[in-house]
Protein backbone atom coordinates (compact mmCIF):
# COMPACT_ATOMS: atom_id res chain seq x y z
CA UNK A 1 0.00 0.00 0.00
CA UNK A 2 1.68 3.46 -1.13
CA UNK A 3 1.38 6.11 1.51
CA UNK A 4 1.51 8.41 -0.71
CA UNK A 5 -0.80 8.15 -3.92
CA UNK A 6 -0.40 10.34 -7.20
CA UNK A 7 -3.88 12.23 -6.19
CA UNK A 8 -2.48 13.11 -2.70
CA UNK A 9 0.80 14.27 -4.22
CA UNK A 10 -1.18 16.09 -6.53
CA UNK A 11 -3.18 17.50 -3.95
CA UNK A 12 -0.14 18.75 -1.83
CA UNK A 13 1.60 20.15 -5.21
CA UNK A 14 -1.69 22.06 -5.86
CA UNK A 15 -1.66 23.83 -2.17
CA UNK A 16 1.44 26.55 -3.04
CA UNK A 17 -0.32 26.86 -6.60
CA UNK A 18 -4.05 27.20 -5.50
CA UNK A 19 -6.02 30.39 -5.61
CA UNK A 20 -7.42 29.75 -2.22
CA UNK A 21 -3.81 31.23 -0.74
CA UNK A 22 -4.82 34.66 -2.04
CA UNK A 23 -2.01 37.59 -1.93
CA UNK A 24 0.36 35.62 1.00
CA UNK A 25 0.91 33.33 -1.72
CA UNK A 26 3.82 34.84 -3.27
CA UNK A 27 5.69 35.72 -0.35
CA UNK A 28 5.48 32.21 0.98
CA UNK A 29 6.64 30.98 -2.47
CA UNK A 30 9.50 33.16 -2.46
CA UNK A 31 10.45 32.09 1.12
CA UNK A 32 10.34 28.33 -0.99
CA UNK A 33 12.84 29.94 -3.67
CA UNK A 34 15.35 31.42 -1.00
CA UNK A 35 15.56 28.30 1.06
CA UNK A 36 16.12 25.98 -1.22
CA UNK A 37 18.69 28.12 -3.16
CA UNK A 38 20.25 28.46 0.26
CA UNK A 39 20.07 24.86 1.31
CA UNK A 40 21.86 23.65 -2.28
CA UNK A 41 24.29 26.67 -1.94
CA UNK A 42 25.53 25.48 1.90
CA UNK A 43 25.06 21.58 0.99
CA UNK A 44 27.43 21.91 -2.29
CA UNK A 45 30.05 24.30 -0.11
CA UNK A 46 30.41 21.97 3.28
CA UNK A 47 30.88 18.85 0.80
CA UNK A 48 33.44 20.67 -1.34
CA UNK A 49 35.59 21.94 2.18
CA UNK A 50 34.94 18.29 3.76
CA UNK A 51 36.29 16.17 0.51
CA UNK A 52 39.15 18.79 -0.05
CA UNK A 53 40.09 18.31 3.82
CA UNK A 54 40.55 14.59 3.39
CA UNK A 55 42.22 14.34 -0.35
CA UNK A 56 45.14 14.10 1.36
CA UNK A 57 46.81 13.07 4.63
CA UNK A 58 48.14 16.93 5.24
CA UNK A 59 49.72 15.98 8.42
CA UNK A 60 52.64 13.87 6.95
CA UNK A 61 52.66 15.99 4.06
CA UNK A 62 53.45 18.82 6.61
CA UNK A 63 55.44 16.78 8.37
CA UNK A 64 58.00 15.30 5.71
CA UNK A 65 58.90 18.78 4.65
CA UNK A 66 59.54 20.25 8.36
CA UNK A 67 61.71 17.52 8.86
CA UNK A 68 63.77 18.28 5.46
CA UNK A 69 63.50 21.96 5.73
CA UNK A 70 61.70 22.50 2.82
CA UNK A 71 60.76 26.11 2.23
CA UNK A 72 59.50 25.21 -1.39
CA UNK A 73 57.96 22.28 -3.49
CA UNK A 74 59.87 20.40 -5.83
CA UNK A 75 59.25 20.35 -9.22
CA UNK A 76 56.61 17.01 -9.75
CA UNK A 77 56.08 16.71 -6.11
CA UNK A 78 52.59 17.34 -4.27
CA UNK A 79 52.88 20.76 -2.98
CA UNK A 80 50.50 22.26 -0.56
CA UNK A 81 49.65 25.42 -3.47
CA UNK A 82 47.67 22.58 -5.41
CA UNK A 83 44.67 22.67 -3.07
CA UNK A 84 42.51 25.20 -1.54
CA UNK A 85 41.84 22.63 1.48
CA UNK A 86 41.15 24.24 4.66
CA UNK A 87 43.37 21.71 6.60
CA UNK A 88 46.12 22.76 4.06
CA UNK A 89 45.51 26.67 4.75
CA UNK A 90 45.48 25.69 8.58
CA UNK A 91 48.97 24.23 8.62
CA UNK A 92 50.64 26.55 5.96
CA UNK A 93 49.73 29.41 8.57
CA UNK A 94 51.20 27.46 11.39
CA UNK A 95 54.06 26.22 9.32
CA UNK A 96 54.68 30.07 8.33
CA UNK A 97 54.90 30.92 12.38
CA UNK A 98 56.51 28.15 13.53
CA UNK A 99 59.51 30.39 14.72
CA UNK A 100 56.93 32.37 16.79
CA UNK A 101 56.15 30.85 20.37
CA UNK A 102 53.42 28.13 21.02
CA UNK A 103 51.16 30.33 22.84
CA UNK A 104 51.11 32.95 19.93
CA UNK A 105 50.50 30.17 17.05
CA UNK A 106 47.97 29.32 18.68
CA UNK A 107 46.58 32.75 18.61
CA UNK A 108 46.74 33.18 15.22
CA UNK A 109 45.44 30.02 14.66
CA UNK A 110 42.10 30.37 16.86
CA UNK A 111 41.72 34.20 15.37
CA UNK A 112 42.27 32.69 11.51
CA UNK A 113 39.58 29.14 13.00
CA UNK A 114 36.65 32.18 14.29
CA UNK A 115 37.26 34.05 10.56
CA UNK A 116 36.58 30.33 8.78
CA UNK A 117 33.70 29.57 11.19
CA UNK A 118 31.68 32.76 10.48
CA UNK A 119 32.38 31.79 6.75
CA UNK A 120 31.06 28.25 7.00
CA UNK A 121 28.12 29.68 9.29
CA UNK A 122 27.00 31.56 6.27
CA UNK A 123 23.25 31.55 5.38
CA UNK A 124 22.23 29.44 8.40
CA UNK A 125 20.60 32.22 9.85
CA UNK A 126 18.69 33.28 6.75
CA UNK A 127 17.43 30.00 6.64
CA UNK A 128 16.45 29.78 10.58
CA UNK A 129 14.33 33.32 9.75
CA UNK A 130 12.92 31.81 7.01
CA UNK A 131 11.73 28.92 9.00
CA UNK A 132 10.33 31.20 11.31
CA UNK A 133 8.64 33.60 8.74
CA UNK A 134 6.97 31.02 6.71
CA UNK A 135 4.58 29.50 9.45
CA UNK A 136 3.80 33.13 10.61
CA UNK A 137 3.07 33.90 6.84
CA UNK A 138 0.72 30.76 6.74
CA UNK A 139 -1.32 31.23 10.10
CA UNK A 140 -1.91 35.03 8.52
CA UNK A 141 -3.19 33.76 5.62
CA UNK A 142 -5.24 31.93 7.74
CA UNK A 143 -7.10 34.44 9.79
CA UNK A 144 -7.75 36.94 6.66
CA UNK A 145 -8.95 33.83 5.15
CA UNK A 146 -11.26 33.51 8.75
CA UNK A 147 -12.02 37.04 8.38
CA UNK A 148 -13.29 37.24 5.06
CA UNK A 149 -15.22 34.03 5.32
CA UNK A 150 -17.19 35.15 8.33
CA UNK A 151 -17.87 39.09 6.40
CA UNK A 152 -19.30 36.88 3.18
CA UNK A 153 -21.39 34.54 6.01
CA UNK A 154 -22.72 37.62 8.22
CA UNK A 155 -23.80 39.25 4.22
CA UNK A 156 -25.39 36.20 3.23
CA UNK A 157 -29.16 36.18 3.95
CA UNK A 158 -29.04 32.45 2.86
CA UNK A 159 -29.53 29.28 5.74
CA UNK A 160 -25.79 28.66 6.55
CA UNK A 161 -25.23 24.99 6.89
CA UNK A 162 -22.18 22.81 7.83
CA UNK A 163 -20.97 22.35 4.43
CA UNK A 164 -20.55 26.03 3.73
CA UNK A 165 -18.53 26.48 7.21
CA UNK A 166 -16.28 23.14 6.59
CA UNK A 167 -15.30 24.69 2.87
CA UNK A 168 -14.57 28.20 4.15
CA UNK A 169 -12.26 26.73 6.77
CA UNK A 170 -10.58 24.07 4.63
CA UNK A 171 -10.00 27.22 2.29
CA UNK A 172 -8.18 29.01 5.24
CA UNK A 173 -6.25 26.31 6.41
CA UNK A 174 -4.24 26.43 3.30
CA UNK A 175 -1.82 28.86 3.52
CA UNK A 176 -0.54 27.23 7.26
CA UNK A 177 -0.31 23.97 5.58
CA UNK A 178 2.03 25.16 2.56
CA UNK A 179 3.53 27.79 5.22
CA UNK A 180 4.56 24.36 7.56
CA UNK A 181 5.29 23.09 3.99
CA UNK A 182 8.35 25.53 3.89
CA UNK A 183 9.25 25.57 7.36
CA UNK A 184 9.58 21.69 8.17
CA UNK A 185 12.04 21.11 5.91
CA UNK A 186 14.36 24.63 6.18
CA UNK A 187 13.89 23.98 9.81
CA UNK A 188 15.57 20.44 9.51
CA UNK A 189 18.22 21.23 7.07
CA UNK A 190 19.11 24.41 9.20
CA UNK A 191 19.82 22.34 12.16
CA UNK A 192 21.65 19.78 10.15
CA UNK A 193 23.63 21.89 8.31
CA UNK A 194 24.99 23.49 11.13
CA UNK A 195 25.87 20.53 12.84
CA UNK A 196 28.02 19.50 9.44
CA UNK A 197 29.37 22.99 10.13
CA UNK A 198 30.66 22.16 13.61
CA UNK A 199 31.85 18.63 12.76
CA UNK A 200 34.18 20.23 9.81
CA UNK A 201 35.63 22.88 12.62
CA UNK A 202 36.20 20.69 15.59
CA UNK A 203 38.00 18.20 12.71
CA UNK A 204 39.92 21.75 12.18
CA UNK A 205 40.43 22.08 15.85
CA UNK A 206 41.69 18.95 15.92
CA UNK A 207 43.91 18.95 13.13
CA UNK A 208 45.85 22.56 13.97
CA UNK A 209 46.58 21.43 17.64
CA UNK A 210 48.57 18.31 16.26
CA UNK A 211 50.10 20.27 13.96
CA UNK A 212 50.97 22.73 16.68
CA UNK A 213 52.48 19.57 18.50
CA UNK A 214 54.12 18.55 15.59
CA UNK A 215 55.79 21.79 15.36
CA UNK A 216 57.15 21.33 19.06
CA UNK A 217 58.43 18.04 18.27
CA UNK A 218 55.66 15.93 18.98
CA UNK A 219 54.97 13.30 17.21
CA UNK A 220 51.08 13.04 17.13
CA UNK A 221 50.45 10.57 13.91
CA UNK A 222 52.86 7.52 15.37
CA UNK A 223 50.50 4.35 15.54
CA UNK A 224 49.76 1.85 18.12
CA UNK A 225 52.70 -1.02 16.81
CA UNK A 226 55.11 2.11 17.34
CA UNK A 227 54.28 3.39 20.21
CA UNK A 228 54.13 -0.34 22.17
CA UNK A 229 57.80 -0.84 20.39
CA UNK A 230 59.04 2.66 21.94
CA UNK A 231 58.25 2.28 25.29
CA UNK A 232 60.22 -1.43 26.51
CA UNK A 233 60.59 -0.79 30.28
CA UNK A 234 63.40 -3.36 31.66
CA UNK A 235 62.45 -6.48 33.08
CA UNK A 236 63.46 -6.50 36.85
CA UNK A 237 65.73 -9.36 37.47
CA UNK A 238 64.79 -12.00 39.90
CA UNK A 239 65.97 -11.57 43.55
Amino acid sequence: MQIFSMDKLTAFSQIITADQLGDLRWPIIACSILACAIIAERVISLATVQLSNYQRNWLQLATHLLVNNQTSCQPGARCFSQSRSLARKAICLLLVHRHQSKTLREEIAAVWLRQQQQKLSRGLKALHILALISPLLGLLGTVLGLIEMFDVLASTEQTINPAMLAQGLGTAMYTTAAGLMVTVPALAFAHALSLWKDQIVHQLETMINQANLMIEGVDTLADDAKTLAAFQPELQSPA
